[in-house]
């Protein structure tokens, strides 16, 4: 029994000091994601994103605003495809002139995302919120012309939604990155 009196002395003192850092305990990386879901229109998706993309790497900030970018990408990628396959198929009206909105719209966002993740890579993460700034209103812009009659419902009105939390989730996590 002696011998375990060190060790058990030693094993609070080395947890403390562990978590003293959110970068090594995984209990402040969960706060962390649980604050930055809170402030979403949709705590359920954003936190299942973050936990589906966690990979075995310690995680921390840097990892979940990686985590929100790329998501982003992949969203606006399949999006903008979506939308342009839409656009294609769309006879001439009010419907087609919606759907060349969103399909600008998600092009916008796209190349916006790619340069944030350029500066994200290259740890200005000043220039990322700079990059994601315009993308609220771009994507505004394709939610927009589906709200005023005579439009029909908007066939990307999911996307939109989740493109939307994402956008969220990456300017809340790298303004964590950029605050003093």
């Amino acid at each position: 029994m002696a011998s375990l009196r060190p060790f058990s002395l030693f094993f609070p003192l080395a947890t403390v000091l562990l978590c003293i850092s959110p970068i090594i305990c995984d209990t402040n990386i969960e706060d962390m994601i649980t604050r930055i879901c809170r402030q979403m229109e949709e705590f359920g998706f954003c936190y299942n994103t973050f936990h589906e993309n966690l990979d075995s790497r310690s995680p921390d900030l840097k990892t979940l605003t990686q985590i929100t970018i790329d998501q982003s990408i992949v969203n606006a990628t399949n999006s903008h495809y979506y939308a342009a396959l839409l656009l294609h198929n769309a006879p001439e009206g009010p419907d087609k002139y919606a759907l060349m909105a969103c399909e600008n719209a998600y092009a916008l966002i796209l190349r916006q995302f790619q340069e944030a993740s350029g500066y994200f890579n290259n740890g200005d993460y000043q220039s990322v919120v700079d990059a994601e700034r315009v993308m609220p209103r771009a994507l505004g812009s394709c939610t927009s012309y589906y709200i005023t009659p005579p439009y029909p419902a908007n066939p990307l009105a999911d996307r939109n939604r989740q493109m939307r939390i994402l956008i969220t989730m990456s300017i809340v996590t790298v303004h964590y990155l950029v605050q003093p």
